[in-house]
């Protein structure tokens, strides 16, 4: 049982190498895994390959002899696709894998292809991960874990690789249930920063002294101090792209209306992120919704207070 245990921590074959994901993979590899990376876009290898990471074009040398398969895509979509299509990953991973899912996708999907692998005597975990992607470099990330317990405690040390702390929730499709609750969270804080600095904006503040005051207050975050210099730059380098925070809530909203929950924030919220997505936001910082909210409110171009203008 011992020789198995460290057969499982060597051989992994990593699927999306994307923002998050190629960190994540290069955690791996730089903790001893033996890591075979795959990524449907072929450029989004190259800099794993420059730094040591086997990495191959074929979706069936990444899955085949594994023994853990971690897939990070960016949606129901694409992991769909990858893994139920024709020559797909159920099409080739082997039983006794364990398969990782740390993609955000819907509970329900989540469950449906814990059953597709457990047809294959393949054993499922969702584990998606709440952070950004520096959270993936520095190993902070936290992972939310549904599926088997005896297999979770089994990748913990494989899981620990990659994040800082793992919470256990229960049965498949719980760890995707508890995305959405951290994320839903993070959509609203995002959206009350937003909008608070287009009050400041119309009442002639300078965003600056704002961002001080905010940064000052009890209501600080760790969050607020990592996406406060893309608020005052407005360089919305994508840490977590907008069009996947808009994603994340049509999740929470499809999510809540089995069972009643009423979230009159989160639909507006939804709506925000929607317009921002259609107003060409989608591939920038989640942070960039203030840029929507200061449109809608008409300060856009020479409408726009900025703390350098003329009198200042």
């Amino acid at each position: 049982m011992g020789a198995r245990m460290v057969e499982l921590k060597e051989r992994v074959g990593f699927i999306g190498t994307g923002i998050m994901g190629a960190p994540m993979a290069l955690r791996l590899k730089e903790a001893g895994y033996a890591v075979t990376a795959y990524n449907r876009t072929e450029s989004k290898l190259v800099a794993l390959v420059e730094q040591g990471v086997e990495v191959t074009v074929d979706l069936a040398t990444a899955v085949r002899h594994q023994e853990v398969l971690v897939l990070m895509l960016s949606d129901d979509a694409a992991l769909t696709a990858l893994v139920e299509s024709r020559g797909g990953v159920l099409a080739h991973v082997q039983p006794g894998t364990v398969v990782i899912n740390m993609s955000t996708i819907a509970p329900l999907s989540s469950r449906r292809l814990a059953s597709a692998f457990a047809a294959k005597e393949v054993s499922y975990l969702d584990a998606p991960v709440s952070g950004s992607a520096g959270a993936a470099k520095s190993g902070q990330l936290v992972a939310l874990v549904g599926g088997d317990k005896a297999v979770f405690e089994r990748v913990r040390p494989l899981l620990s690789a990659m994040t800082k702390e793992q919470f256990y929730f229960g049965e498949a499709g719980s760890g995707n249930d508890a995305k959405l609750v951290i994320n839903l969270q993070l959509a609203l804080t995002m959206q009350a920063i937003a909008e608070s600095l287009v009050l400041a904006e119309s009442l002639g503040l300078q965003r600056g002294q704002v961002l001080d005051m905010m940064q000052s207050s009890s209501l600080s975050s760790a969050f607020f101090g990592i996406k406060r210099s893309l608020l005052e730059t407005e360089d919305f380098t994508p840490a977590f792209a907008l069009k996947h925070m808009r994603k994340d809530l049509s999740l929470v909203l499809d999510a809540a209306r089995p069972n009643g929950a009423v979230l009159p924030n989160a639909l507006t919220s939804f709506g925000t992120y929607t317009a921002a997505v259609q107003n060409g936001l989608g591939e920038e910082d989640l942070s960039a919704v203030v840029v929507e909210l200061l449109r809608q409110s008409g300060y856009t171009g020479e409408n726009r207070r900025r703390d350098d203008a003329e009198g200042e």
